[in-house]
């Protein structure tokens, strides 16, 4: 099972360039969401992990496909009121692209259209969430079920849902503030890492 850190826009961008830097041993990949930073801020942060030989193949940057385009990263993160699957496929045929679901039915729309990936979420109770019920597992397990696409889980998940979520075909886990937040986010991936290692060897046996 993969592992996604997602930052949570609360770090100044020298903060988390150093962040990403410690985290990147235990991660699959990173998706840059950073609603408030101007695109310069992107540059300059994505500038930042290059200098530090930080792996750019990992990085997803969250609806900007601009700051993609400019920064040479190929793979991009759509979110549900985000632009048109279709449309950056077609003007950039060169990215990858994944789609933001939370439900079924945009689960199939997302897979007939030509997504690389699915996000869905959120699987658990999370302050980033503060008021809106759960999604809960049932209606990802229907989507893992039903649509063969690389399925990602996010929202409130901890290393102890590794266990529930292994039962239900998808690729991985994507994880936010529990990371981004954490004293020690080094730590807290290396934990979750662990978590979706274990999975992997239970798949085998």
């Amino acid at each position: 099972m993969e592992l996604i850190a997602v930052t949570n826009g609360r770090h100044n961008v020298d903060m988390l360039s150093r962040m990403m830097v410690e985290v990147e041993p235990f991660v699959d990949h990173f998706i840059i969401r950073e609603r408030t930073k101007s695109a310069i801020e992107y540059i300059k942060l994505i500038d930042q992990l290059n200098t530090a030989n930080f792996n750019k193949e990992k990085l997803i940057i969250n609806d900007r496909v601009d700051v993609a385009v400019v920064a040479g990263i190929n793979k991009v993160q759509l979110p549900a009121h985000g632009l048109i699957l279709e449309q950056v496929q077609s003007c950039f045929p060169y990215l990858q692209a994944g789609k933001s679901i939370h439900s079924l039915e945009e689960a199939e729309k997302a897979h007939r259209s030509g997504a690389n990936w699915l996000l869905y979420g959120h699987v658990y109770e999370t302050d980033c969430k503060k008021g809106q019920p759960a999604r809960g597992v049932e209606e990802l397990k229907k989507i893992a079920e039903k649509v063969p696409s690389d399925i990602y889980a996010i929202g409130g998940i901890k290393p102890s849902h590794v266990e529930e979520l292994r039962k239900i075909r998808i690729k991985g886990i994507a994880v936010m503030s529990s990371i981004f937040d954490h004293a020690n986010p080094a730590r807290a991936a290396e934990e979750y890492r662990d978590a979706c290692r274990s999975y992997h060897s239970v798949e085998r046996n």
